[in-house]
């Protein structure tokens, strides 16, 4: 049942489902439109615009996303990495089995690091795809590449998640509450381990019951995979062998560690960062294999480099002509302590089809949603995981950080935007509910 509803959504998808560049530029109109009318100054909302497109710390935080991205494909192209990716990718022979084990792969390394979740469950398609073609076996390789996709569905409950990172880097992000919000009081809440560690059993199951039985999958071997724009996974024999990169990468890794431990340097995007580059670098056989595999990463971020800005700037848009603020101020007006956090999740999943960059988004709404938190007394850091989570949410109805995945299996969005829309369906009532009952 579930997987027909999936092939009727993924038939609409093919159809009317724009290149994610397409979106963009779509959005930034309705951005300054919507912006044009609510305002009634031309002049200011494209003061905003502009504003938000060259914002220096927005810009900065567009770096801090490419290096997590550079840095999590480099270590999932890495040599231990993609030998276990070939080993695992034997283990499925049909779809099912094979959308959920992708799907577990996604969800885990996404939560461990979304760049590393954004394209290591991608590898795996691959694999899947090569082997089934290989010994002649239907697959059906666009429910694979949604489930590939889970990942960016829990990222925001992670080790990388941009918005509880932000909020506890500083008062800056948290101007609501006064102070910065630990990650104790977020990232490592018995609520955020309630919903990941749900979504690591729903996602799954969900992908399995959308997979198409083999019967009627249509000329499975002759999938997108031929074209994979230039991406290389055959990193083993790049450069010259040392020990080197192993060294300086183990002894920063392992610092950074110790430094977490002590509470010398801040959990935050910076020095998750540094961890993950410096694991990148020590999981490589050369220096030269690293930075082959950076430059490969960075090519990945090239679409994410242009379309930042645009996004940046229809953030400016919505911040100058009270377009957030009058969202928010209409649910504070209906909301209660009952209410608040689903509410919070469902304007945050709102919210990130015209600005989907998790750390930005709370840059702008964090003041509002903090400050009505405050005024019902709820608990500053369950309100930042509810905004989390609707962030997260609706990542599989936007297809912007799709790009990497899009790149390495060389399937288009709307081959995967309509089994997309029936996981975001169970992703939502599943963080709904939980929301509602223990937000």
């Amino acid at each position: 049942m579930l997987a027909r509803v999936g092939e009727v959504f993924s038939r609409w998808a093919e159809r009317w489902v724009p290149d994610p560049f397409v979106l963009a530029l779509a959005l930034t109109l309705i951005a300054l439109l919507g912006g044009f009318a609510l305002s009634g100054s031309v002049g200011a909302v494209l003061q905003g615009w502009y504003g938000g497109f060259s914002s220096i710390p927005l810009l900065a935080f567009a770096l801090q996303m490419c290096l997590i991205l550079v840095t999590g494909q480099a270590l999932a192209s890495s040599p231990p990495v993609q030998r276990l990716v070939r080993v695992v990718a034997r283990w499925p022979k049909h779809t099912p089995a094979a959308a959920g084990l992708v799907a577990v792969i996604a969800c885990i390394t996404g939560l461990v690091q979304w760049g590393l979740g954004a394209v290591v469950a991608a590898f795996v398609v691959r694999e899947i795809a090569q082997n089934a073609a290989e010994e002649k076996r239907a697959i059906h390789i666009p429910v694979l590449g949604a489930a590939a996709y889970t990942g960016l569905a829990v990222w925001h409950g992670g080790l990388s998640g941009s918005g509880p990172l932000k909020a506890a880097e500083s008062a800056q992000f948290t101007q609501g509450a006064g102070q910065a919000i630990p990650v104790s009081e977020t990232l490592f809440s018995p609520l955020n381990l309630m919903v990941s560690g749900g979504l690591l059993v729903v996602l799954p199951l969900l992908c399995v019951a959308l997979a198409p039985k083999e019967a009627s999958v249509p000329d499975p071997v002759k999938s997108p995979l031929g074209d994979v724009h230039g991406v290389s996974v055959e990193v083993e024999d790049s450069g010259k062998r040392t020990f080197l990169g192993l060294f300086v990468g183990g002894v920063a890794a392992l610092l950074v560690i110790v430094s977490w431990a002590r509470g010398d340097i801040a959990f935050d995007l910076n020095s998750v960062n540094l961890f993950f580059l410096a694991l990148a670098l020590a999981s490589h056989a050369s220096i030269r294999g690293f930075l082959d595999a950076v430059t490969e990463g960075a090519r990945g971020a090239g679409a994410i480099i242009v379309q930042f800005p645009l996004y940046f700037g229809i953030l400016g848009v919505m911040q100058a002509s009270g377009m957030i603020e009058r969202l928010s101020a209409a649910m504070a007006s209906i909301a209660s302590p009952t209410t608040f956090p689903l509410l919070t999740f469902l304007s945050a999943g709102l919210v990130n089809f015209f600005v989907p960059s998790g750390g930005g988004q709370w840059a702008l709404q964090s003041d509002v949603l903090l400050t009505t938190a405050a005024t019902l007394e709820l608990d500053p850091g369950r309100t930042v995981m509810a905004f989390a989570y609707g962030d997260e949410w609706t990542n599989l109805l936007q297809p912007f950080w799709a790009l990497p995945l899009l790149a390495i299996t060389g399937l288009k969005a709307r081959q995967i935007a309509g089994y997309t829309a029936v996981l975001a369906i169970g992703v939502g009532l599943y963080v709904g509910a939980v929301l509602w009952v223990f937000g």
